[in-house]
């Protein structure tokens, strides 16, 4: 029987699902045509968030931007304000403290994104200092108070021993105000003007520390290498590498040598002689004491606040509104005497840190209080003129 030489045809394989699937209808309607041309679920959710985030984000600083350029604005005519040849630029003193529970890296941020620039759009000069611990802001407002008191009493020099032996001492402005974010920093530096106003001009008599006897340390000798002829060639010859590898290098006790004379010093230094203070003192400075400018400083802390946190993380520009009212009272420096609820300023704050710490307590005297004044809003803020009006005229 002879083979067939015609064509083979192609025998379809049998599927033992079933028939093959259909093809896909090809979508003839504008929807169906945009839905076939979507990305993926994930895809969708993915680019879904970071357009969201993305537009926050933009949204936010657009926003803020604005409302800088506002409050800058505002204060600008002081920068613009002519002045004598002989006069110095106005100077503030700001301080600046750790809120409960955190770091003060949240106040200097808070201070250098909403408060600095106000500043520098009003030509304001500036002096920070920080209180890293509870008290020192404290301490360092009644030295300032006691030393001008001082001054005025004849009984040390407005000059330092440095300035004293130069032929000539340059010209500094001097500061006359005190910034204060929060009301941890307010209390303390009421409190401060508090203790400078009653402390004593004379200083109090030093302690006499007696000198400590040093008492002698009898070292032990160091064990001469054994000669037992017991001992083998390879631990004789081992001996010196363990010897060699404890014995400490120059550097090491130049290091140990300096370490105990640092902490020798810091034992022999006389404890600070608290400077006895009384109401029989009580004096103030001839050039009074200087006005403050509070400004609002809300620290957010804890899980509770975390949508707090969230929302304020894209709507900052409500924090450049919020403290850029405050700071333009510093900037005009219109002032108003303490009064006896002025003490409460802040006190909104106080839920805010209650886990960590008490509420803020101020007492001072109210001859002290008196003598304080505060920054408040002016009454007629004066408008620039535009560039455009200025280039008509």
């Amino acid at each position: 029987m002879e083979p067939s030489t015609g064509p083979i045809e192609a025998i379809p394989p049998t599927s033992p699902s079933g028939p093959p699937p259909a093809p896909k209808p090809v979508p003839t309607t504008i929807s169906g045509k945009l839905r076939a041309r979507l990305p993926s679920r994930g895809w969708m959710i993915f680019w879904a968030t970071v357009g969201t985030l993305g537009g926050l984000v933009t949204r936010d600083h657009y926003l803020t931007v604005a409302a800088k350029k506002r409050v800058a604005d505002k204060v600008d005519v002081l920068a613009k304000t002519s002045c004598g040849v002989q006069d110095m630029p106005r100077k503030v003193t700001v301080y600046l403290t750790a809120p409960p529970g955190d770091g003060i890296h949240k106040t200097r941020h808070y201070f250098k994104q909403f408060v600095k620039p106000v500043f520098d759009a009003a030509a304001l000069d500036y002096e920070v200092r920080e209180g890293l611990s509870e008290g020192q802001i404290q301490a360092m407002v009644a030295a300032d108070v006691r030393r001008k008191r001082r001054v005025a009493a004849g009984k040390i020099s407005e000059l330092t021993e440095e300035e004293q032996q130069k032929p000539m001492v340059p010209m500094k402005s001097v500061s006359d105000g005190i910034v204060v974010l929060g009301r941890i920093a307010l209390g303390e530096v009421l409190q401060g003007y508090n203790d400078g106003c009653l402390q004593s001009l004379d200083d109090p008599e030093p302690i006499i520390v007696e000198a400590k006897t040093e008492e002698s340390t009898t070292q032990e000798p160091a064990s001469e290498p054994s000669t037992d002829s017991s001992q083998t060639p390879e631990a004789s010859a081992s001996a010196p590498e363990s010897v060699e590898a404890v014995t400490p290098t120059p550097e090491d006790t130049k290091a140990s040598t300096e370490a105990k004379k640092d902490t020798k010093a810091e034992e022999e230094k006389p404890a600070p002689v608290p400077i006895p203070q009384d109401e029989a003192y009580f004096s103030v400075p001839p050039t009074g004491l200087e006005p403050v400018g509070y400004i609002p400083f809300k620290n957010l802390t804890g899980f509770r606040n975390f949508h707090k946190k969230l929302f304020a993380l894209f709507n900052s520009y409500d924090c450049v509104e919020y403290a850029g009212g405050s700071v333009m009272k510093v900037a005009f420096a219109q002032t108003k005497d303490m009064e006896q609820e002025d003490l409460n300023l802040g006190c909104d704050e106080e839920p805010l840190f209650q886990k960590y710490r008490g509420p803020v307590e101020i007492n001072i005297l109210d001859r002290v209080r008196e003598q304080v004044k505060l920054f408040v809003t002016p009454d007629n803020i004066p408008e620039t003129k535009k560039a455009d009006d200025e280039d008509e005229q």
